[in-house]
Order: C-alpha cells, then structure tokens, then sequence
C-alpha cells in the first residue's frame, strides 16, 4: 500500500490553514462532511500530502472530539491506498487489526470507500480505494 495522507484533528480550521501554509502546504477548498460532521482541508508540500479535519458542528458528535478533548490539534492517523480494499482488510484483520468503522463512501474521496482500522502497536489507519 501507498501512503496518500497524514490526518490531523484541529480545533480550528482557520488557524490551522494559516499555520500549515506559513510551512509551505498548498490547499484544496475546504470539504464538508455533514454525515461524518467534520470539515476537511488536503494539503500538499514536496510531495506530501496532509488533511485537516475538524467538527463542522461543535455541538454535535465528530470522530476527532476524542483527540481534540485530551491533546489538542494533533496527527492521529496515516491514510494507505489500496487495489483492493476488501482484501487489505482481511489481510490486515489477520494481523491482528479490528475494523472500527466499516468501508463506506466519503465525500472527501468522491465517493470512494474508506475503512478505519486499528491495532495496539500501530494506532489509527484509514485506508482509501485507488480506483
């Protein structure tokens, strides 16, 4: 599999642009996702790509509060391609990873499937559909 992003919770979406294009990242128009509730930025710098995700609606429920409450703005995952997605789940539930939110389109993606896995000894992984 190809790394395609590092995700970053953020509190503030704004501040992070800022901060991240001061280190030279070059962003997309920012994404919202009103089923996941989170707004989503890509960015690039020498051939790295990052995405900043933070709550679209602080009063409802996002999958980066847990991250945002105890740390702050912080990297919590790596993102892989992969051919295959089915097979690279059950390649990787071999391994000993649990699927903690099952494949499904993503706005982000253009309506390719996304899986979230993880495992003690690595932590988060998304992995995304190369199509």
């Amino acid at each position: 599999m190809k790394i395609d992003h590092v995700g970053y919770a953020v509190k503030r979406m704004d501040r992070a642009l800022r901060s991240f294009g001061e280190l030279g990242f070059n962003f997309e128009p920012v994404i919202e996702d009103t089923d996941r509730n989170i707004r989503i930025a890509f960015g690039k710098k020498d051939g790295y790509q990052v995405e900043l995700i933070c709550p679209l609606d602080k009063e409802k429920e996002s999958p980066v509060d847990v991250y945002l409450g105890g740390v702050g703005s912080t990297p919590y995952h790596i993102c892989y391609q992969s051919e295959d997605l089915d097979a690279e789940v059950e390649r990787l539930k071999q391994q000993g990873f649990r699927v903690v939110l099952e494949p499904r389109p993503a706005v982000a993606f253009g309506g390719k499937r996304v899986v979230f896995l993880m495992e003690l000894g690595v932590g988060l992984l998304e992995i995304v559909e190369k199509l």
